[in-house]
């Protein structure tokens, strides 16, 4: 589709320009694929407009945590965002309580067999395994992220020294309990939520609390094949820009 100004608008709305060659970026390509949760959560607020701001406010809460975290694994002096100060603490007891070296953070991988680029978020050395570690500061752990994750691991393979690889996507969130049921509050983006509701209650809101989830991704092959089968669907939807590109 033309959504776009010019050829440039493309390339730097959608890739990374690497050794003066041109890839398509891997979160554009994974953007291709439908996302059924999202059309819900727009289709229960006012606007697109009102989606538009928590999406952005939500955006930029998230990559406030991530870089804080990052700057933890680079063992960077920080200062710790009050904002983030309960999910980092969660952070901080699993990296206490796990083995964790951070061998590349925020790395730019590329796929010249396939034609792509990422940049994915570290390179870890996890309790003794090597792989590709994801930080998402969501609600949940979606299947989505293994399409993207296999991307890198694909691009990683590449180099013919790297060892075996495994993925995880360590999930980082923050949410308030209440101290009557189960249910819990959760505040992104400035749109909050509650989850776990039985019942009329009350609600008595404790003090934020940071969760951690961890999970390793074991479907390495399907979900490469999937990711693939996002490029090329990506590139037939793009094939007017795509074909402007030299």
């Amino acid at each position: 589709m033309q959504w776009y100004k010019d050829k440039q608008s493309f390339m730097d709305a959608n890739g990374y320009v690497i050794d003066d060659l041109w890839y398509p970026r891997v979160t554009a390509i994974v953007g291709i694929k439908a996302k059924p949760a999202l059309y819900m959560y727009y289709a229960a607020l006012p606007d697109f407009k009102t989606g538009e701001a928590i999406k952005a406010k939500s955006a930029e809460e998230g990559t406030l945590l991530h870089e804080t975290v990052e700057a933890i694994l680079r063992k960077e002096p920080v200062v710790i965002p009050d904002s983030v100060k309960p999910a980092v603490s969660a952070f901080m007891d699993f990296y206490g309580q796990n083995e964790l070296v951070a061998h590349k953070v925020e790395e730019r991988v590329v796929s010249k067999k396939h034609h792509y680029a990422g940049t994915m978020d570290v390179l870890a050395e996890l309790n003794g395994k090597l792989g590709v570690l994801d930080i998402k500061t969501s609600m949940a752990i979606y299947r989505d992220y293994n399409v993207q994750t296999s991307a890198y691991i694909e691009a990683l393979k590449e180099d013919p020294s790297m060892p075996p690889l495994t993925r995880w996507i360590l999930r980082l969130d923050q949410s308030k309990h209440c101290l009557k049921c189960p249910a819990t509050l959760r505040d992104k983006g400035g749109r909050e939520k509650i989850r776990g509701e039985k019942g009329q209650c009350q609600h008595e809101w404790g003090p934020m609390q940071g969760e951690v989830e961890l999970k390793e991704l074991t479907t390495f092959e399907n979900d490469i094949k999937a990711f693939l089968a996002c490029k090329e669907l990506w590139s037939w939807e793009n094939e007017f820009w795509l074909s402007k590109i030299i």
